[in-house]
């Protein structure tokens, strides 16, 4: 059998955290490596806008250190790669917006007690279900002991598990909705692409990363020698790269159009398939969009909190204890039978950019719904700062028409880009948190991003630790 050369011991699909780590760990210990990645820019869902008409960055994608007590990402970008000061817990003075008389909680209201009651209830539930369902199964337990309000207002709190999760609570699950805490959110002031030029800081990335390479198809090549095969990787355009391993960094939401529709932009087809451990699972594994809407203004004109929650009030018919009837449970993430979503059907958080960068901008993180139709309208910024407006004039004090005209609105389009396809990894009920066959991996073709992690799952650290994992069982199969 002729043996064909190898254009790298290792192939990653993938230039975002997860693929980079991987790839600079590798190049550390002298594995030769490659890296495709199918945008114009390394990063994948790390992406800083720094080139704005105002001059000022952005992040679209990460924006926060999550779960900072377990979190090595953040741990060294306060102590070896920049300092303390250039992140911000954003939690020391949160407001909370609604869209009633008085745009917050009626007095006498007991909530958080509550809120924490319910958490504990669905994560003790031996039966997965939907948010909606354990909301009303919770409230039939406690309907003689909490007033009305109490009712109203703390499953409107918990609701924001809508925003974690992406999609409705009638197809979230709400055993796994709310994970651990595992420490506060610290804010990133100085752009998350600072965490990724740490990361590829002696990593060569002009002559090892080829950007604008979209992959087709992954193939196994026997060599004729017992448990080894080189794999062979065909991009769009037609090239082949061939190497002993690689490390598909690709998101949920791309793998599993390989089986779901291997037609649409983006998919990658495997020769042999993807074992039916990996892909029996990805019924049991849901991706969703999440996005943002980022508003400048000439000047700052709103409260000085650190952020803001923005709840959406549960209508009494969706709280009917009475009825006795199942919740139904929703198709997850299809929102073809929903009216279309206006300010306050949705819950968003809302960072107050004047507090923790001393920038009068705000940014809202919206869910799936709100998000889709933001990314599906013929002009995104006009559309998306016109579904929040409302929500500025409640927490600001104005009146719609008194609100000055903005100087810059930003959108996002992870949903709607063929080669990302959503934000995070999510679950609706019924789900495994992680696909254990990713981690496992198919022989000599590895899985990693931010859901084949435990740790930091649906996080930058968490695609960080994957990538960290993938290359090291790939050093130890080297014998290095």
């Amino acid at each position: 059998m002729t043996t064909v050369p190898l254009d790298a011991d290792v192939i990653v699909i993938g230039a975002g955290i997860s693929g980079l780590k991987a790839a600079s760990d590798l190049h550390e210990k002298g594995v030769s490596t490659l890296v495709l990645e199918a945008h114009t820019q390394i990063g994948g869902r790390i992406y800083t806008e720094r080139n704005t008409s105002t001059g000022n960055h952005y992040d679209l994608g990460a924006s926060w250190f999550h779960s900072t007590m377990e979190n090595p990402v953040y741990d060294q970008f306060i102590s070896k790669w920049y300092d303390p000061s250039k992140v911000k817990y954003d939690d020391y003075n949160v407001g909370f917006v609604m869209n009633n008389e008085t745009g917050t909680f009626p007095a006498g209201c007991s909530i958080n007690a509550i809120v924490d009651e319910m958490k504990y209830y669905a994560a003790h539930l031996e039966k997965d279900q939907t948010l909606h369902q354990t909301v009303i199964d919770y409230l039939k337990m406690k309907k003689d002991l909490i007033t009305t309000d109490e009712v109203k207002y703390s499953t409107a709190v918990f609701k924001l598990a809508e925003l974690m999760n992406g999609g409705t609570w009638d197809m979230i699950t709400s055993k796994l909705a709310y994970g651990p805490g595992t420490g506060r959110d610290s804010f990133n002031t100085i752009g998350y692409d600072k965490v990724v030029d740490k990361i590829v800081e002696n990593y060569p990335i002009d002559e090892k990363v080829i950007l604008n390479t979209v992959v087709k198809s992954v193939e196994k090549i026997e060599t004729g020698k017992a448990d080894e095969a080189t794999v062979k990787v065909t991009t769009k355009d037609g090239k082949v790269y061939q190497s002993k391993f690689i490390i598909l960094t690709s998101s949920l939401g791309v793998l599993k159009l390989s089986v779901e529709n291997p037609s649409e932009e983006g998919a990658i087809t495997f020769d042999p398939p993807l074992p039916r451990p990996i892909t029996e699972n990805f019924s049991k594994t849901h991706f969703t969009t999440l996005g943002k809407v980022i508003v400048e203004f000439e000047k700052a004109f709103w409260p000085d909190n650190d952020k803001f929650l923005v709840l959406s009030i549960p209508d009494d018919v969706d709280l009917n204890v009475a009825s006795g009837k199942a919740c139904s449970v929703k198709p997850f993430d299809d929102y073809s039978n929903f009216a279309p979503a206006k300010a306050f059907d949705f819950p968003c958080l809302v960072a107050n950019f004047n507090v923790v960068r001393g920038i009068p901008s705000l940014m809202f993180l919206l869910p799936s719904q709100p998000m889709k139709q933001v990314e599906a309208a013929s002009n995104p910024q006009e559309y998306g700062y016109e579904l929040i407006k409302p929500i500025i004039a409640k927490l600001s004090g104005l009146k719609e028409s008194e609100l000055p005209k903005p100087k810059l609105v930003l959108t996002t389009n992870w949903g709607s880009d063929p080669y990302v396809r959503g934000a995070i990894t999510t679950c609706a009920p019924g789900d495994v948190l992680v696909n254990d066959a990713l981690i496992e991996g198919f022989g000599n073709i590895r899985f990693a991003g931010e859901g084949t992690a435990y740790q930091g799952h649906a996080c930058a650290h968490g695609a960080y630790l994957s990538g960290e994992r993938e290359a090291s069982v790939i050093i130890k199969k080297l014998g290095l």
